[in-house]
């Protein structure tokens, strides 16, 4: 396949990859509380949609390794997942809502890593910039986002659901176009092993990789359950709300743009420490409650705080992980990123806007702190090429 055939179809999957993203972090919670749940029945939601990633990635992702056939698994889950989304729709009540949307969100949460490690593999094999593959996800997000914050201010609340299962199933219908996996690869790769893979992910670098990168990424969890929520609650219209979505998503494309000059600048390692560095800043400014111009200002540093710890982790998985486990460590971050880590922030975060209002930004801020430092640590074993034990 010519690598301009594959990018097209990679970024075509991308732009549709997180419309239904783009509308549910910002507005599910609006959602949900229009559905008359309380706060921390909010929050306990979100949460549980991600935690159930815990179950869906590894799954999805493992069967991928195993059989080889990682297209057919997103196309499976995508198809899956538009079902429960529109099922979502007729739930009324705290547990309805919740089992439906666990459901939706397992069926969902194997596509992104899949994804990425295809776009990671094929951008390294045929000489492509991932980064201008992937800028095409976070577009999708931006339309997501700034889309629905505009209908929202002239349609119910209630409508959010319908508008993210429709995402969902255009998404569906687009995994159809993604290329072959035998497109990257002539030569046939053995299923993945557990004690081969088991020795990789115990050994000490990669340990640190996945708290740093895992931790950094958590430490957005509170603006994800709660940032629309704040924003509303310091005055801003539901179209602003989506404008500073789609100013921090604007800021994270623009870096996806040149994501190889900054690749090749800093390195896998030194991209996580300065993306979790430039989000411990983020959230205590944020947390201060600034003027709209400079909460705008402040939501552009998700280039970094966002960006360069997904590009740097992207980046580490495929430098040192063997190619016929790269799907199952990427859903192994997944699972501790977005299952157990944000989650665990993400269900924390109504107890924490209840006590501390804006103030839990700077619960976030020690998090990324964290992070920063176990980078540090890493950069300082600096591990080259593949992991094995004891490196």
């Amino acid at each position: 396949m010519p690598s301009r055939n594959f990018s097209f179809r990679l970024s075509l999957f991308n732009v549709v990859l997180f419309l239904g993203t783009g509308i549910q972090l910002p507005f599910l919670p609006l959602w949900l509380k229009a559905k008359a749940l309380s706060d921390p029945q909010v929050a306990f939601i979100v949460a549980m949609m991600m935690a159930v990633r815990i179950i869906g990635i590894p799954l999805g992702t493992f069967i991928a390794d195993l059989t080889q056939r990682r297209r057919l698994v997103i196309i499976g889950c995508a198809f899956s997942a538009a079902v429960a989304y529109l099922l979502l729709n007729f739930m009324s009540g705290f547990w309805p809502i919740l089992a439906a949307g666990m459901l939706a969100s397992a069926l969902l949460a194997p596509i992104v890593p899949l994804t990425e490690a295809l776009a990671v593999e094929g951008s390294a094999h045929f000489g492509l910039d991932y980064g201008r593959i992937r800028l095409w996800a976070s577009l999708s997000f931006l339309l997501g986002s700034l889309g629905a914050g505009a209908l929202l201010d002239v349609i119910p609340v209630q409508s959010v659901i319908l508008l993210i299962a429709g995402a969902q199933t255009l998404g569906a219908l687009v995994t159809l176009l993604l290329p072959q996996d035998r497109a990257l690869n002539a030569a046939k790769h053995e299923p993945i092993r557990l004690r081969p893979f088991l020795a990789v992910i115990a050994t000490a670098s990669f340990l640190l990789f996945l708290l740093a990168a895992g931790l950094g990424q958590a430490s957005h969890g509170f603006l994800y359950a709660f940032g629309s929520v704040y924003f509303e609650d310091l005055g801003y219209s539901k179209f602003v709300i989506g404008q500073l979505w789609a100013a921090s998503v604007i800021a994270e494309i623009a870096m996806f743009a040149f994501s190889n000059r900054f690749y090749r600048r800093f390195g896998s390692v030194r991209l996580i420490m300065l993306g979790t560095a430039i989000a411990c800043l983020r959230w205590i400014v944020t947390g201060l409650e600034p003027p709209l111009i400079v909460l705008f200002a402040v939501q552009t540093l998700h280039a970094a705080s966002f960006g360069f710890t997904h590009l740097g982790t992207m980046h580490f998985i495929r430098e040192h992980v063997p190619h016929n486990m790269r799907n199952t460590a990427q859903g192994l971050y997944s699972v501790l990123s977005s299952g157990v880590l944000l989650s665990s922030t993400m269900w924390a975060s109504g107890s924490l806007y209840g006590a501390f209002g804006g103030g839990a930004f700077y619960v976030m801020a020690g998090i990324a702190a964290i992070a920063c430092a176990l980078a540090g640590m890493l950069s300082a074993i600096n591990p080259r090429g593949p992991l094995t034990a004891g490196a």
